[in-house]
């Protein structure tokens, strides 16, 4: 199954998947809680070394923390790197325990070619903090055999398969009898297996070993199952101590949002509305956060939340992260495109949604138009966030940007001699059904001293000002 394949590989994946392993030395322990099975980097400056007994790294380091290996966390990381990925490929393989397998054949012309892809995962792969050796190949199993050999990045096939061809037998991963039988033959490299005849390789080896090598190769087909991203976003994860500030929750959320965004991209979408539970010992905070028209991008999401969280009061240490999506809305035609600009950080929206997570939901509103002709009765206010309403009412004059709370009266001598009438009159009649009936002719005026203002006469024959333009 020839192309072109990306394969990442988290070589420290079951260890880094606890949020906080950065900050100071950490080790894995096995199954057992008995030997160390991966380090940090912290713990590797220690002197400290997988299958080192516990009790000889704590010696070595007393302050190393060591952590207990969780399968269920383990795999809830890797399906969230295959969330993640999304951005980069719609056809993504989980690889168990520690990989994730992309097609990125279709993609090259998306990322300006090969060299724009690389650029664009290693700056994705910086935000994240994870440990990832990275390599492409013509075929599945050949791109992880060179992730698994330090990596490799090329799109030619030749190339690849002179890199195959230094690569150990050790990677091919065969059992301790095949190995010792290849040694016997003096054979150490991928490449002079390779060069053996397949009949006779089949023969002396079996044939489980000619058929690996015939799908490292191409030549026989190696078709991966490809992850399907779930319908709903909703993904969760355990902190490994409790977080009693509010602030050193960021960190871990961004891997949140991160795979938030290849989901989004994986399914054309934009998210409006998350809800974010922080998780205590015996209860949870919900914290709603929304965006004024919808965003993917993860960095705008993580404005949002790390400016909610700035002003909250954690009543009782966080032990956990949940993030939901509860309202997506689809991508509005050229919004997300190979030609269309992208939006700016600061774009209306952005600024409303970052308002919005800074004073509250209360503080800010939204002036809409309601089905009313009278100047007074002819808006509402709703929430900054939010569609909205397609009912407008058509007006055929003028409108003053500073409406008044109340018509304020004028002396009816001034209107037509020092205050001049520019434009109407324009007749708005209306309220019969509210008890609250008007009549009036409304004009545009200017005063001597050059303001403009929006007055009115009534069926009584008063004047009153209700409103200047700017």
């Amino acid at each position: 199954m020839k192309g072109l394949w990306l394969y990442l590989h988290f070589p420290l994946l079951a260890l880094e998947s606890h949020s906080d392993v950065l900050e100071q030395p950490a080790a894995l322990l096995d199954e057992h809680a008995v030997r160390i099975v991966q380090v940090n980097a912290l713990a590797q400056a220690c002197g400290v070394v997988p299958g080192m007994a516990m009790a000889s790294a704590l010696s070595l380091e007393p302050r190393l923390r060591l952590l207990q290996a969780c399968a269920e966390q383990h795999r809830s990381q890797l399906e969230g790197l295959g969330l993640w990925s999304g951005r980069f490929s719609a056809r993504v393989s989980l690889q168990p325990p520690d990989g994730v397998l992309l097609e990125i054949a279709s993609m090259l012309r998306y990322f300006q070619g090969l060299d724009g892809l690389r650029r664009r995962l290693r700056q994705q792969l910086e935000k994240l903090d994870l440990t990832c050796v990275t390599a492409t190949g013509h075929t599945p199993r050949a791109a992880r055999l060179l992730a698994l050999d330090g990596g490799f990045w090329a799109e030619d096939e030749s190339r690849h398969e002179q890199r195959l061809a230094r690569v150990p037998l050790a990677r091919l991963e065969l059992d301790e009898r095949q190995q010792s039988r290849l040694k016997g033959l003096g054979l150490s490299r991928l490449g002079q297996l390779q060069a053996l005849p397949s009949r006779e390789l089949a023969h002396r080896l079996g044939a489980a070993l000619s058929e690996q090598l015939a799908c490292i190769s191409g030549q026989q087909a190696d078709p991966p199952e490809y992850f399907v991203p779930p319908e709903r976003f909703c993904r969760a994860i355990t902190l490994s101590h409790e977080v009693e500030r509010a602030a050193a929750l960021i960190f871990p959320l961004r891997r949140l949002l991160e795979e938030l965004e290849g989901f989004l991209h994986a399914r054309c979408r934009r998210a409006v509305t998350l809800e974010l539970s922080l998780e205590h010992t015996q209860e949870q905070q919900q914290l709603t956060i929304g965006h004024a028209t919808g965003e993917q991008r993860a960095e705008a999401w993580l404005e949002l939340c790390h400016l909610r969280l700035e002003r909250l009061q954690l009543s009782r240490p966080v032990v956990g992260l949940r993030l939901e999506v509860h309202e997506l809305r689809e991508l509005e035609p050229g919004r997300e495109d190979l030609f269309s600009p992208r939006l700016p950080a600061d774009a209306p929206a952005q600024l409303l949604s970052r308002l919005t997570s800074r004073l509250g939901e209360q503080a800010l509103g939204r002036l809409v138009p309601c089905e009313d002709h009278r100047p007074e009765c002819s808006w509402r206010r709703l929430p900054a966030t939010g569609r909205w309403p397609k009912e407008m009412v058509a007006s055929s004059g003028r409108r003053p940007g500073w409406l008044l709370m109340s018509p304020e009266p004028l002396v009816a001598d001034w209107v037509g001699s020092s205050i001049a009438l520019l434009e109407g009159p324009e007749r708005i009649a209306g309220g019969w059904w509210d008890q609250h009936p008007v009549r009036r002719d409304y004009y545009v005026a200017r005063w001597p001293d050059g303001r403009c203002g929006w007055v009115f006469r009534d069926a009584g024959g008063g004047w009153f000002v209700h409103g200047w333009f700017g």
